[in-house]
């Protein structure tokens, strides 16, 4: 899966159907009947290429259409994730022969037999309740905003889309989107890709011939809007214009204005040298709205918290690091997607890192060294390996929050003392470098290809795994002849985790950092490092500047206190 190229892949039902007469009205809950069965279990795979959304945002009324490419042998029915009721199928423009639910699914079947390698066009009507799922933004919800207007999102999210009718809500399959939003006079509406702004319908294309490239479902499924956002060009970064939807003078302010500008057009001008112009058109729009996530990725929208700009921590400059992350997500998560649902962690990993980059490298000299020290604390809370290989794969909701610390560190930061910083960036370049489904896997491949080396025992130690992560606890040795120091570190695992260690080394006269390297090997569960160094050693300090995951002493008492942000 991590090599398909993209368009979607859907499973779909195309096989005999049975010629009675449309009946559109069976709820979702109905048991399938024996044809019915005969139909979902002949089923073969075929593409859907694009999703059309006619959307009421107030009625929440939805009529979408799904095209399809057919795979041999061809037939004349389909089915797709549906969780809503749907009612008036057509097929190929026409009402459908038969349509019914069951088990979540959509079955519809047509008059006419589709071909191998035809396209079929298949639509259907439904109402979306105004409901959220997980806790999350995740739904059709409505929400007020800190001045009073009604903020109105759509979202989908990981597996969502069938909220919103029939779909293939496989992470990793991109497709085109088109969306027609019916809204109140002169409301403000953001949905994915090219937008026309009218006064009472937006329209918005996501496609190669409008925006350049394709997109997964969890992030272009996806509409917002509020009466009270005013549209206010920002500034222009490598071809991009930047647009901010925000409501004018929000108590707490609003999160252009703590923007530099030059800041954000230094970091757009690197990460688009980095991995290449931005995918999805010529204009970038951010808006602020009362959402539960600081932060989320829609092709060509950015969604930001509206109460980023009062908030202390965890970062230097918090609006800034989310905003980046963000735009990040515009190349890893959105142009190229996850192969599968525990492949979650790469996409906020890699996001996290090349922020954190660009802070250590052209920001204040306090800002890479906060990020560190922020992911090494909540790393103490994961329940779940960063790729976590439970089967089946845990629900994306009770883990995702764990890949935040651990992800950025285990993936690359800790790689950096081990291979160098730019081959983990060479890394990403090439694991970016096409549009398509990716995984852990895939991204250790691009990773060995930049370094050279074997990371197997790396990943195997420090990614892959089920239950709750155990962490190595580091203890330091010192002996002394003269000002020749030797530094010895001892790891505490089941397994012994590669990695190079930083040791403090502190006598009178002063301090000296001492890297111990267990190596990509990691043979022994023991190294040693020798340190010049005057005066008797009074202390060490295992990983004063947070570059690796070590479990603290039961002295520490940060472990599960400190909140993950989740952007």
């Amino acid at each position: 899966m991590g090599r398909r190229i993209g368009y979607a892949v859907l499973a779909i039902v195309l096989s005999a159907c049975s010629s009675s007469p449309s009946s559109n009205d069976d709820g979702p809950d109905k048991v399938p009947s024996t044809q019915e069965e005969n139909d979902l279990n002949r089923a073969i795979t075929g593409t859907v290429t694009r999703y059309d959304y006619a959307v009421d945002l107030a009625t929440g009324a939805v009529r979408d259409r799904l095209t399809v490419r057919a795979d041999p042998p061809g037939g004349d029915c389909f089915s797709a994730s549906c969780e809503v009721p749907a009612t008036d199928a057509e097929w190929q423009g026409a009402p459908a022969a038969s349509s019914s639910q069951s088990d979540g699914a959509l079955l519809v079947c047509g008059r006419s037999r589709v071909l191998p390698w035809q396209t079929l066009r298949v639509s259907s009507r439904s109402v979306v309740p105004e409901e959220k799922f997980l806790g999350l933004d995740v739904g059709f919800s409505r929400k007020k905003d800190l001045a009073g207007g009604t903020f109105t999102y759509l979202l989908s999210w990981v597996g969502g889309c069938s909220h919103f009718g029939p779909c293939d809500a496989d992470p990793s399959r991109l497709a085109s989107f088109h969306f027609d939003v019916e809204h109140a006079p002169g409301d403000m509406v953001l949905c994915p890709g090219k937008i026309v702004q009218g006064e009472q319908r937006t329209r918005c294309e996501l496609s190669p011939w409008s925006t350049g490239s394709l997109a997964p479902t969890y992030s272009a499924v996806a509409v917002a809007s509020d009466p009270l956002w005013k549209r206010t060009p920002w500034m222009k970064a490598a071809g991009v214009d930047f647009v901010f939807y925000e409501v004018p003078n929000l108590p707490g302010g609003n999160i252009a204005p703590v923007l530099d500008k030059g800041s954000v057009t230094g970091f757009f001008e690197w990460i688009t040298d980095l991995l290449g112009p931005f995918p999805y058109g010529d204009e970038l729009r951010v808006a602020a709205a009362p959402t539960v996530w600081s932060g989320f990725e829609h092709p060509a929208n950015i969604i930001l918290s509206e109460k980023l700009p009062t908030r202390t921590g965890p970062f230097t400059n918090t609006v800034m690091h989310v905003l980046m992350h963000e735009i990040v997500h515009q190349w890893a998560g959105d142009r190229a997607t996850l192969a599968a649902v525990g492949d979650f962690v790469w996409k906020e990993s890699t996001a996290e890192y090349l922020a954190y980059v660009f802070e250590d490298e052209h920001r204040d000299a306090a800002e890479g060294p906060a990020t560190r020290a922020y992911w090494d604390r909540i790393s103490l809370n994961a329940k779940f390996h960063p790729r976590p290989l439970e089967n089946p794969t845990p629900p994306v909701q009770t883990f995702y929050g764990d890949v935040y610390g651990p992800g950025p560190m285990v993936l690359y930061l800790q790689l950096e003392a081990l291979v160098g910083r730019a081959a983990v960036v060479r890394g990403i370049q090439f694991f970016l470098a096409r549009p398509a489904a990716r995984s852990v896997e895939d991204l250790r491949r691009a990773l060995e290809r930049a370094a050279h080396v074997d990371l197997g025992k790396y990943f195997d130690a420090w990614v892959f795994g089920s239950g709750k992560p155990e962490w190595p606890v580091f203890t330091v040795a010192t002996s002394q002849s003269g000002s020749d120091v030797t530094v010895t570190v001892t790891q505490t695992a089941a397994k012994v985790h590669p990695c190079v260690v930083e040791v403090e080394v502190a006598s009178a006269s002063g301090k000296v950092l001492v890297p111990v390297t267990f190596g990509l090997d990691a043979s022994s569960n023991t190294a040693t490092a020798h340190a010049t160094l005057q005066g008797e050693v009074t202390g060490t300090v295992v990983d004063p500047n947070h570059r690796v995951i070590d479990a603290k002493p039961a002295s520490f008492t940060n472990e599960g206190t400190e909140e993950v942000l989740i952007f």
